[in-house]
Order: structure tokens, then C-alpha cells, then sequence
């Protein structure tokens, strides 16, 4: 569970110097020390090594602590209303267990590789001619006649 260290102040929030709290993830519960000076960063880190969590996989969620806040690394534990009594919950996933289902992927064509009988010229394709064709029927051309003196 989650208790004030003698050097640090029961009531949370300011004031407190090391602090020991309660984070839930995956139905255990952990405990992590931290200091008022640390960060969200270092929390994580510290976090990472009691779960195997990577800390870029982890979303903390507390009681009355904005989730913008927790998931700011640079913040300083000291500037929340962190209390020991309450318990921080943890959601993610060890990287191990992530699966990337390759198969339902796009598939990927790789032009380079084409066959060159494959790939139709510009000039040979339909709509390009028919564009072709109706611009030279529209075309109108005019000879200017030359004067002899």
C-alpha cells in the first residue's frame, strides 16, 4: 500500500520530500518510491522496472490529476496532488506481448520490379488518346497568306 516516508509530509500535494505510492496494473498492485524533486519521466522509469512496462507504453491515470499532467515527462511529481492513501492505476502493454498481424496489411507493390511489358506508356493509354484525338479535331489553324510586291 501506499504511505508517507518520515522525511515527507502525510496530508500529499506540497511540502513532501519522498513519498511512497501504490501503482495497479494488469490486477497486482506495485509499490515505487519517489521524491518530490523527481519527475513523471523518472516515475515511469521507476515503474518500468517493477512491471516491464516500457515507459512510451504506459497511460497514468490518478484521482483528481488531470491525465495531460501524467502523461507530461517533464512534470514534477511535486506539483500534483499526489497523496500516499490514494492508488495510481497503470494502463499498458510489455512489449513482448504486443502482436502485429502482418497479414492483414496493405499490400505493398513494388513498382521498381515491374516487368517492363507490364507498365503501359503514357501516349498508349485509352483516355490519353481520346484526349488527343478531340484536341486535335478542335484545333483550328489559319494560313496567313504572303503578299508579293
Amino acid at each position: 500500500m501506499a504511505s508517507a516516508s518520515a522525511s515527507g509530509s502525510s496530508s500529499g500535494g506540497e511540502g513532501w520530500e519522498e513519498m511512497t505510492l501504490c501503482v495497479k496494473w494488469n490486477g497486482k498492485e506495485y509499490t515505487v518510491r519517489v521524491c518530490a524533486d523527481d519527475t513523471v519521466g523518472e516515475l515511469k522509469r521507476r515503474i518500468c522496472e517493477a512491471t516491464t512496462v516500457l515507459p512510451k507504453r504506459q497511460k497514468l491515470l490518478y484521482p483528481k490529476v488531470g491525465p495531460k499532467q501524467l502523461s507530461d515527462d517533464a512534470t514534477i511529481l511535486s506539483t500534483l496532488q499526489l497523496k500516499p492513501t490514494l492508488k495510481m492505476t497503470m494502463i499498458g502493454t510489455v512489449e513482448d506481448e504486443i502482436f502485429v498481424d502482418q497479414v492483414d496489411g496493405p499490400e505493398i507493390i513494388d513498382d521498381f520490379e515491374l516487368v517492363q511489358e507490364d507498365v503501359t506508356d503514357i501516349k498508349d493509354k485509352d483516355v490519353n488518346q481520346q484526349k488527343l484525338k478531340r484536341r486535335i479535331s478542335q484545333y483550328k489553324t489559319f494560313l496567313e497568306e504572303e503578299e508579293e510586291e
